[in-house]
């Protein structure tokens, strides 16, 4: 299975105002209520591929219990670990006419040492194969270090990791030796110490990085995201397209990945397979972009459907960088 934690989950609240004034009360139409989270927003485009996925996290109160109910009603799993505290809220309000959004993301609950502790025992007595996605923000009392060593307990029972995590967090965890990091570039510069933006001092700096990951795929280079792995870089460009939302956009582009090494993983049973994924590079960033894009033009807090990422796959342009 595919197992999906979110740290610090979200109810994400969306709708829509005519405009925006500061000091002046807007009245929000169009109100939508998602379960959110980076790691959670990729187990529903996991889902919506028919691969084998499990959301697990923290959850607590009602909000939780709303959280939970949301993706079960999409489909999706459940295995989260009940905390004391509240799931925070998140709000996303766009303007009607600009598409122009103003997003709010509260700092979410206190997370108990017992708590990380059911956790990480549930990581470590995962069955193999599996595959572990770690996305999103971190709530107060569950630390990167706690991260770290849950990437850690799956790479030593040579179960693969993928993180999506914010840039500050990330840079602490590339020593745990995850199997795949997906920054976006300003992450990515962070992650270096350096402000590079061509496509060719990316791929150097990137390469700096493999003794630790074997597949780096950076997002917002330019129109597209470059896949790096120690034998290929890859260059997806995007097609045109008239961008009405950026929310869910890196999170659709992680599930979709994830989605693909788990199929190519579930199709392999020699002990190379981990290179054989690594082979398919091009073909994973195609599936990525394809669903970043059908998030990218679809309103308000929404992902994109798997039929719009079918229309996007074949506009994809890839190219084998030397």
């Amino acid at each position: 299975m595919i197992l999906a934690i979110t740290p610090n989950p979200a109810l994400d609240l969306g709708g829509v105002v005519d405009r925006l004034v500061p000091n002046e009360k807007s009245y929000v139409h169009d109100e939508t209520r998602y379960p959110g989270g980076n790691a959670i927003n990729a187990a529903r485009i996991i889902q919506k591929f028919g691969q084998p996925v499990i959301a697990s996290g923290f959850l607590g109160g009602s909000t939780g219990d709303e959280v939970e109910k949301l993706l079960k009603n999409e489909g999706v799993q459940c295995q989260f670990v009940r905390v004391q505290g509240n799931t925070r809220v998140s709000v996303t309000v766009s303007e009607r006419k600009t598409h122009r959004q103003t997003r709010l993301s509260f700092r979410g609950p206190q997370i108990q040492p017992q708590e990380t502790a059911i956790l990480m025992s549930y990581v470590s007595k995962l069955q193999q194969p599996s595959l572990v996605l770690v996305g999103g923000s971190l709530p107060p009392g569950f630390s990167s270090h706690h991260l770290k060593t849950l990437i850690q307990t799956c790479g030593q029972r040579s179960i693969p990791t993928i993180v999506d995590v914010p840039g500050n967090i990330l840079s602490e965890l590339v020593s745990s030796k995850p199997f795949l990091i997906k920054p976006n570039l300003v992450e990515f510069q962070g992650l270096v110490g350096r402000r590079v933006s061509s496509v060719q001092s990316i791929v150097k700096e990137a390469r700096g990085l493999l003794t630790n990951i074997p597949c780096i795929c950076i997002s917002s280079v330019k129109k597209g995201a470059l896949f790096v792995t120690p034998q290929r870089v890859w260059y997806g460009e995007m097609p045109p397209m008239q961008v009405k939302s950026t929310v869910g956009a890196g999170d659709s582009m992680v599930g979709a990945i994830s989605a693909q090494i788990w199929a190519l993983m579930a199709r392999l049973n020699s002990r190379g397979e981990i290179q054989d994924v690594l082979d398919q590079g091009g073909s994973l960033l195609r599936y990525g972009l394809a669903a970043a894009a059908a998030t990218l033009v679809t309103t308000g807090i929404h992902l994109g459907e798997l039929s719009e990422m079918n229309q996007f796959y074949p506009e994809i342009k890839i190219s084998l960088i030397s």
